[in-house]
């Protein structure tokens, strides 16, 4: 459990500070609140603007990023099981890696660039994006996902235009 809960605060941290990137001009550093606030506040504050504004490098070490946070909590959930010995640990845990990584990079990241060039994906979480496009390679039908998505992503949109209201921002 120690380190599911060190890959979460890990995952955290990277959010939290990759979160002023995004916020607009690069001047004096906000508070992490302000940050997140203005990042999803202002016109270009969306996850598309996020992923759209990364080099290929960090596109790259994007999906690396995941694909290490898996091979952690793969490695963990597999090896947990109170039945599982040798052969069955490797079986769960392909299963469960493979599931959520194991793509080509750059076709992966041509199927993001190609969902955030819509704009009614603009407000899909990275993580959703991911996920969807990792199906969408492997052949799997999306459109409801996506549907599905969108209107996660309205839903995050207004949570935070509310937040911001009451915090007179």
């Amino acid at each position: 459990m120690s380190k599911k809960a060190l890959v979460l605060t890990a995952l955290l941290v990277c959010v939290v500070l990759c979160l002023p990137a995004y916020a607009g001009p690069k001047t004096a550093p906000a508070a992490p609140a302000a940050a997140a606030a203005s990042f999803v506040g202002s016109g270009s504050g969306t996850f598309a603007h996020a992923w759209t504004s990364y080099s290929e490098k960090e596109k790259r070490s994007f999906l690396f990023g995941l694909a290490t946070a898996v091979r952690i909590m793969c490695t963990d959930i597999s090896s947990m099981q109170k039945d599982a010995k040798g052969p069955a640990i490797e079986a769960n845990f392909r299963e469960c890696f493979n599931s959520y990584a194991g793509m080509e990079p750059e076709r992966l990241i041509a199927a993001m660039n190609a969902l955030y060039a819509d704009s009614k994906n603009a407000m899909i979480p990275l993580d959703g994006a991911y996920k969807i496009s990792l199906m969408q390679v492997r052949g799997d039908k999306v459109d409801d996902i996506i549907i599905q998505s969108r209107k996660y992503g309205e839903g995050l949109r207004k949570e935070i235009d509310q937040q911001r209201q009451k915090g007179g921002q």
